[in-house]
């Protein structure tokens, strides 16, 4: 019965996908999910390709690297013909119980950033983007300017701007193969020009050749023109009105493209391996296959040009992290500043050559009312001289710019750092927050605080200061998945040692916190004034956790450690069976004894007031995961968002699982994922497995979580020998009221004003905001309007405007970023960010204006002025701009159709008789406008005859069946299909 029912659902989308409106222009089908929402198991994603790739690539690298474990030879051939993940090529490489984190977050960042090209507004229809209608000048044009700024983003360190790049380009020249002819022509190898500094594409079919035939079937097998083929003309297929398909061309072809009713019908794309997509389905797996060698082979190329360090720090193939402090240098600081300088020295030195060795050094000053700059290289003793010559300052009073500082450390640090953030003052700007925040949870980063709270110290004003002032550094510490840790003077440099045991492969294992006052010395002052409870915490440890540390600070009078075993160790015996117990003025760090007794630990805690528990523990087994939107139309899928979950979207939770075959007892399975909020579980919600992936999971979240609920992510498994285990996710998440978003398609450039399009979507009811924009530096920015109205469902849209100044050096990073603040319904703020990299300005031969030559004219103008609207003139002008045309407006705003001309474009302006002349602004893929002036031919000497329209070679072929009996035989095609394969 659920077969049948199965089957049923999927004939139901079949035909749902047959009377869908069309939609935006794609190319391969974007990511993993975009299978199972159309049925096409067989075809090769987007995603596919570009993580393949990287491993491929990855592999190669390593087997030309000297061997990293002494005695164990990296080699090439233990890959061949076998399903590639990272757990195992970096086991491989760097040994067991190395984490690859960061190296499947890149991989992840470069395979979403790809996929988004077929979901965003500002480039899923954009012709350009994809190699659509015959733009193969443009779409070129377009990946050199993309490589220019990829290698700029390297240069300047700005690996993740580079990787986002990456993935766009890849998706565009991946485009290639599946939306031109290409294949048919008969290559077998990838187009050598294609993406290649000085090498120029030929052989473009100009504007009057005709391509295709007409074609009535799904299938549209030899409906390219036999002249195409013999001269080895290059052509891409049309897709929609924009542009519109031009007599005897081809069109993209599928379900969702209109173009295809036109004559010549059909199309020629090979995005999937369905009929119903893709009239050249047939040959999908051999542009698939020429798609993915061109992906490795433009990587193989990067790698060279940049270098092996460059191009590993470019994809995070390491299993090691940054090292990024933030540090208050007041007059009150020296020893908090000595502490971190004696960390961060050890670091240096006992990593050096591992793969723990830090791959970044980030270091943010501030005091009052200062902040910065910000120290970021990849140099550790450049890193240690900058460092070493930070001393405390003058000053003293309370409070400080701690929150401006740490978000710029956020700003620059990569997914995935920990953060240390070393002060004794509360923070003066509170009111950055709930940004801080949002930056934190985007990038996954973990804040840690070492406060040292001592009334005793330099500080002026310490009577007057509220003693919850720092309640806001525990509610970050705890939202970041990071730890807050009180102590003094005296300490502080014991208990900067939790720096030393950072590591991308630690994972919390439970937390819990009594209250919000962390200050020690009030704790002790009245610890006497409260009577004695006793508390009990259980947590689990599996099979797979090592290097477990329990960190407690409080109101705590004692304590005492079980194992599963019932075996018992209290506080005052500082090394016994169960652990060693280090006291540090009134914080306890208890290390338990390796191997750890997989089991169920409990905790029992006699305290007299307030107390955290923080308890986390080395593991090659988690994950990383990210929510998404399901996008239906031509080319469905899982669209990755920047943002928290949206209330009223439906959404998808998608994990990316590491370390799952590691276990000496077996393969994990992971199963569902629980949904913790403060006062116990929100939900649970079943894991499904990613088509085709066994390290990639799915799940929907449930409907009814609401913008109030802030939840913690635990996946819960079992292990090879069936025993549970679970992993928490370091971040919180929030649902959110409002999706913000923010794009721009052109580089920038010193000196020139940039637009960033805002576009704010409230699935909601009624809401009111204000929004505010600021940028990092400093720029003069405006916001098009500050106050905006929506109801549900409705979208708002706008314009953010910014200045870089000339004197902006290129490479530099400006961060926009977008508050909307709600007024109405209150609630919290929603954010969004973007990353503008400052090119350098273009060369001076790209910024003189193409000429604008008249191809030809048409007049039906007269005498008479009386009948001047009825009548009309139309110019075709050629342009050739070698950055790529954008986009080609009237002096009103109106878009003015171009099309491709082979390796130039023609420009088609028609007016009426009433207006004699007009001034046409081009746009460039650069950004860069110029004006084409045109005017109306002499009525009594009429311009050149339009072309004539080439005739159409119609395909013999069957007649299509009227729409009823089409459905009907649909229904009766595909049923038969099932029964045949016996599924």
């Amino acid at each position: 019965m659920d077969h049948t029912l199965a089957w049923f659902w999927r004939l139901l989308w079949i035909l749902m996908l047959w009377y869908l409106p069309p939609r935006e222009v794609h190319g391969f089908f974007p990511n993993f999910w975009s299978r199972t929402m159309a049925f096409t198991w067989g075809s090769t994603t987007h995603q596919d390709m570009t993580e393949d790739a990287i491993l491929n690539v990855t592999i190669r690298l390593f087997a030309e690297m000297p061997p990293f474990v002494k005695g164990k030879r990296f080699r090439e051939e233990d890959f061949k013909d076998k399903t590639l993940l990272a757990d195992d090529i970096f086991a491989a490489f760097y040994g067991p119980k190395v984490s690859v984190k960061r190296f499947r977050g890149a991989i992840a960042q470069v395979a979403n950033a790809n996929a988004a090209m077929d979901f965003e507004n500002t480039t899923r229809d954009d012709p350009v983007l994809h190699f659509d209608s015959e733009l193969i000048f443009s779409s070129n044009a377009w990946l050199l300017q993309m490589r220019k700024e990829i290698l700029q983003a390297i240069r300047s360190e700005q690996y993740g701007i580079a990787r986002d790049k990456l993935g766009q380009l890849l998706h565009s020249l991946q485009d290639f193969y599946s939306h031109s002819n290409w294949v048919e022509l008969g290559n077998k190898q990838i187009h050598p020009d294609l993406a290649q500094p000085g090498h120029e594409i030929k052989s473009i079919a100009e504007a009057d050749i005709p391509t295709c035939s007409d074609c009535i079937d799904w299938t549209c097998e030899g409906n390219l023109l036999e002249d195409v083929a013999a001269k080895g003309l290059l052509t891409t297929g049309y897709y929609g009105s924009q542009p519109e398909k031009p007599i005897g061309k081809c069109s993209h072809g599928g379900r969702f493209d209109d173009s295809r009713h036109e004559e010549p019908r059909g199309g020629i794309n090979k995005d999937s391996s369905s009929l119903f997509f893709s009239p050249h389905h047939y040959l999908h797996q051999e542009a698939a296959a020429l798609a993915q060698e061109a992906t490795k082979h433009f990587l193989e190329k990067l790698w060279r040009e940049i270098g092996s360090k460059q191009f590993m720090r470019l994809l995070d193939i390491s299993p090691a992290t940054g090292l990024s402090f933030v540090v208050d240098t007041t007059g009150s600081m020296g020893d908090e500043i000595n502490a971190a300088k004696n960390q961060a020295r050890e670091i240096i030195d006992q990593r050096h050559g591992t793969p723990q060795e830090p791959d970044f050094y980030l270091l943010v000053p501030f005091h009052d009312p200062g902040f910065g700059p910000v120290h970021k290289t990849s140099d550790p003793e450049e890193f240690w001289k900058v460092f070493d010559d930070i001393i405390p300052l003058s000053g003293g009073d309370e409070p400080e710019m701690c929150l401006s500082a740490l978000e710029l450390a956020l700003q620059y640090s990569p997914p995935y750092s920990e953060i240390f953030v070393f002060t004794d003052a509360s923070a003066k700007d509170a009111h950055l927050k709930n940004s801080v925040e949002s930056l934190s949870q985007e990038k996954k980063c973990k804040v840690t605080f070492l406060i040292t709270e001592d009334p005793s110290r330099t500080r002026v004003k310490r009577e007057t200061l509220a003693p919850d002032r720092f309640n806001l550094y525990v509610d970050l510490a705890h939202s970041s998945g990071g730890q807050i840790i009180f102590t003094d003077d005296k300490n502080i440099r014991q208990v900067a040692k939790v720096i030393g045991e950072s590591s991308i492969s630690s994972v919390t294992l439970f937390r819990h916190q009594k209250g919000n006052i962390f200050s020690l010395k009030g704790s002790h002052r009245k610890i006497k004034k409260r009577a004695t409870e006793l508390e009990v915490h259980q947590f689990w440890i599996d099979s797979l956790v090592d290097k477990v540390v329990v960190t407690i600070q409080g109101a705590i009078q004692a304590f005492e450690i079980w194992d599963p075993s019932g075996n018992v160790q209290m506080n005052k015996f500082h090394s016994g069976p169960l652990a060693k117990i280090e006291s540090i003025g009134g914080i306890y760090r208890a290390f338990l004894s390796s191997p750890v007794h997989a089991g169920n630990w409990t905790l029992k805690l006699h305290s007299r007031g307030h107390y955290s528990v923080y308890i986390q523990g080395q593991s090659t087994l988690d994950f990383l995961y990210y929510f998404a939107v399901p996008v239906n139309g031509r080319h469905p899928g899982l669209f990755m968002m920047d943002s928290h979950p949206i209330e009223g979207l439906a959404t998808y939770l998608v994990v990316m699982a590491m370390g799952l075959n590691q276990s000496e007892s077996g393969s994990v399975q992971l199963q569902a994922v629980n949904l913790e909020g403060r006062t116990g579980s929100l939900a649970e919600v079943k894991l499904q497995e990613g088509a085709k992936r066994a390290d990639l999971f799915v799940a929907e979240l449930p409907a009814n979580l609401l913008t109030s609920s802030n939840f913690s992510i635990v996946v819960h498994g079992v292990d090879g020998k069936g025993q549970k285990l679970e992993r928490a996710a370091p971040q919180a998440a929030t649902m959110v009221g409002s999706l913000l978003e923010l794009s721009r398609d052109t580089p920038v450039f010193p000196g020139r004003p940039v637009s960033i399009t805002w576009k704010v979507t409230n699935p909601g009811s009624y809401k009111k905001y204000h929004l505010k924009v600021n940028s990092v530096p400093q720029f003069p920015v405006n916001i098009s309007r500050s106050r905006l109205q929506l109801g549900i469902n409705q979208t708002g849209t706008g314009q953010i405007s910014l200045h870089v100044p000339n004197a902006t050096a290129p490479g530099s990073v400006i961060t926009v970023t977008l508050q909307a603040d709600l007024l109405h319904p209150a609630g919290e703020p929603s954010f969004a960010h973007i990353y503008l990299l400052v090119m350098p300005p273009p060369p001076v031969q790209i910024l003189v204006s193409p000429v604008c030559e008249i191809a030809s004219t048409e007049t039906s103008c007269g005498p008479s002025q009386s009948l001047c609207h009825s009548m009309h003139w139309t110019v075709v002008l050629r342009v050739k701009d070698e950055a790529g045309i954008r986009s080609v407006r009237s002096e009103g705003g109106a878009v003015v159709p171009h099309q491709a001309d082979g390796s130039a474009e023609l420009i088609t302006y028609t007016s009426d008789c009433c207006s004699q002349e007009a001034k046409l602004l081009v746009t460039n893929l650069l950004g860069e406008k110029y004006q084409c002036q045109v005017a109306a031919p002499p009525s009594a000497l009429p311009g050149k005859a339009a072309p004539k329209s080439p005739e159409i070679v119609v395909k013999a072929g069957l007649a299509p069946p009227p729409p009823k009996a089409l459905l009907w035989w649909t229904l009766l095609t595909v049923f038969l299909a099932i029964e045949c394969l016996g599924l």
